[in-house]
């Protein structure tokens, strides 16, 4: 029987395939989702840190000198291990070709896309490379297990993919979105949460404007985590299935024993992903 989810709570979010406050709201929306299923409709927009690198550092009045302890306060905010410090050549001028990739990648479906921005987050925020190289691009595309083909030529239509990202946010209220906040509304009542790397802020905002009445699941599955977003850090387990840091470590650490979870250091810290 089909349901009316009319009512359902939204949440908005603008992100970016190379936004560190995207990466640190992973653990968020993953557990959303994992709790609450279709019954929130998540609403977002994939848009661009910079496109020239300059042009954005005068922007925000920075200096290179700021900005790796910039990256530093980041990393002590999302609480997430983050490359640093970088070398002003690792840091790629203009990352508007992951964005456009990424409207290329939702072409395959909302899975397929959401999978590659993860893809290239990782890529861009922990480890460092280049993602505006389009080989680096298409290893991200691999990963996420996409068409290889179908993602190069839809990658090439730049006009389309352009439009694309244009044609973004039609039809959303007047929300004040950015990379660092997320907006829960009901359509009526609006709770704007920003820095809230903790899913417990979003939860009990959504608890919050549904009047407790929708059904929550308990995520307990943290093999199948790993094997659906890759290589993950610690925090996130710790943050997507509420638990300790003692009991995360003994969940990983049984998956490892069993063969069904590798170690990896990334960013100097370890990282779990499915074996």
């Amino acid at each position: 029987m089909a349901h009316d989810h009319s009512h359902k709570v939204q949440v908005y979010h603008a992100t970016a395939p190379t936004c560190h406050w995207s990466w640190g709201y992973e653990a968020v929306f993953n557990r959303l989702h994992l709790v609450y299923g279709n019954q929130v409709e998540f609403r977002t927009m994939t848009l661009c840190v910079w496109d020239n690198f300059t042009h954005y550092m005068k922007e925000y009045a920075m200096k290179w000198a700021e900005f790796n302890p910039w990256l530093a306060e980041i990393k002590g905010t999302i609480g997430l291990p983050v490359a640093y410090p970088l070398k002003r050549s690792q840091v790629p001028f203009n990352v508007m070709p992951a964005s456009l990739a990424a409207m290329a990648a939702y072409r395959q479906g909302e899975r397929a896309g959401v999978r590659f921005v993860r893809e290239v987050l990782r890529r861009s925020c922990v480890e460092a490379q280049d993602v505006s190289d389009a080989a680096v691009l298409r290893d991200a595309a691999a990963s996420a297990l996409l068409d290889p083909r179908k993602f190069a030529r839809d990658v090439a239509n730049t006009p389309a993919r352009e439009a694309e990202y244009g044609s973004q946010g039609h039809g959303f209220p007047d929300l004040p979105l950015s990379f660092y906040g997320i907006v829960v509304s009901d359509g009526h009542r609006h709770v704007v949460l920003e820095h809230a790397f903790e899913p417990g802020a979003a939860e009990g905002a959504i608890d919050y404007l549904s009047g407790g009445k929708l059904r929550k699941r308990r995520p307990t599955d943290v093999a199948g985590y790993l094997k659906e977003h890759g290589p993950t850090p610690e925090r996130e387990i710790e943050r997507v299935f509420a638990l300790k840091s003692a009991q995360a470590k003994a969940k990983l650490k049984a998956l490892l024993k069993a063969g069904r979870a590798e170690k990896t250091m990334l960013a100097g810290a370890p990282h779990w992903r499915a074996a």
